[in-house]
């Protein structure tokens, strides 16, 4: 599978490249000394010589029963920690960090991992009742509700829903029966709708995603700058640092907002050249997971992918106004430290897939694409 992990470490290189354009072009205004640019160079350092690092181990490793008790206890003790005083930080009005001094992290991005890594265990080790009830439906969407529970007590549901979504195709993939899961579509669906309406700050991002211009210098203001630079930007861009709306019209020009900024500054052009970009992680990625040595690394394949493109498919839709709008990263291009090196360490996991696994003959291949798609389609 030499072809398809080359796709995937092309395209995760042309991205970070991209993104390193982005916060110099954001930062240099809003930081003279390039500090913003500066930080994101070593978040990218440190994240790609963990890639490094992780490329040496064999993916089956994490599924020992002491890796995966350490990641997971880490994990959750780490999100238990952002409640502790002391140890949390608190911005805009959510904890979602814990820091000492200059050093911060985000727990929950990490929690997207170590829930897709437990899965994958617990799917693969279940798989022979995996039609079950409560084997193939109850158990892994309880272990989702775990993690997902205290991300939203840090008063997230951006991150909480890519994870929602992550265990849905994983077990579907795993084999399920799919007549529980198209039913367990209407349960996330019942459970934000609480969630939204006794929330205030939510209920206005609603009302902002339906009709931004009704409170265009409030609500509405974020959607209708990054709308605006689309439109400013046209098909070709007006240039590389040439952007007008990262000059303190559109917030969080270097993280949730970046893909406007590249629609500004590189058009049309640029805008399809990135969702192309994510198109071909999709492509490789589902042929790895197809091609994977075992389920284990069939399901590992499709979890990381699912967050990683799902998440940047989910943002891209957010800057044009197709959801509403959510504070998550662009994965590989928006400003960051956490989401940076945990998304580059997952991508080294689905590489490893990747290099392990071995391209079938074509009689071989049909034959595991049909067992695929009937495991996939039957009820």
């Amino acid at each position: 599978m030499k072809k398809e992990t080359t796709i995937i470490i092309l395209a995760m290189v042309i991205l970070m490249t991209t993104g390193l354009l982005m916060v110099y072009s954001v930062g240099a205004l809003r930081s003279p000394e390039a500090v913003l640019f500066l930080k994101h160079l070593a978040y990218l350092s440190v994240g790609f010589l963990g890639f490094l690092i992780m490329s040496r181990f064999d993916y089956h490793y994490l599924g020992s029963p002491t890796i995966l008790l350490y990641i997971v206890l880490g994990t959750l003790m780490l999100l238990v920690l952002t409640f502790v005083p002391g140890f949390r930080l608190t911005m805009g009005g959510a904890s979602r960090w814990i820091g000492w001094r200059f050093i911060s992290f985000q727990p929950s991005e990490l929690a997207k991992f170590s829930l897709v890594l437990l899965l994958a265990v617990r799917l693969t080790q279940h798989q022979d009742k995996i039609k079950g009830f409560f084997t193939g439906f109850v158990m892994p969407f309880a272990i989702a509700g775990v993690f997902v529970s205290i991300v939203i007590a840090q008063k997230d549901l951006g991150i909480p829903m890519v994870m929602m979504m992550a265990t849905f195709i994983m077990v579907w993939v795993a084999g399920a029966r799919k007549l529980y899961l198209i039913g367990s579509a209407a349960i996330p669906v019942a459970g934000l709708i609480p969630l939204v309406m006794t929330s205030g700050y939510r209920m206005e991002r609603i009302r902002a995603f339906l009709d931004p211009w009704s409170d265009r210098e409030n609500t509405g203001y974020q959607l209708i700058q990054s709308l605006s630079a689309f439109a400013q930007g046209g098909f070709w861009g007006r240039g590389a640092g040439a952007g007008e709306q990262k000059l303190g019209y559109l917030p969080a020009a270097h993280t949730d907002f970046v893909y406007a900024v590249i629609g500004e500054e590189f058009g049309f052009v640029g805008t399809v050249l990135v969702l192309t970009l994510f198109a071909l992680i999709i492509y490789a990625a589902f042929r790895i997971a197809c091609n994977a040595p075992d389920l284990f690394g069939t399901l590992l394949a499709t979890g990381i992918t699912s967050l990683i493109t799902g998440q940047a498919l989910f943002i891209m839709a957010v800057t044009l106004g197709m959801l509403h709008t959510k504070g998550l990263p662009l994965p590989f291009v928006s400003y960051g430290g956490s989401a940076l090196i945990v998304s580059l360490s997952m991508m080294v996991v689905l590489v490893n897939v990747g290099v392990q696994s071995v391209e079938c003959t074509p009689q071989k291949k049909a034959a595991k694409s049909a067992k695929l798609l009937k495991s996939l389609l039957h009820p």
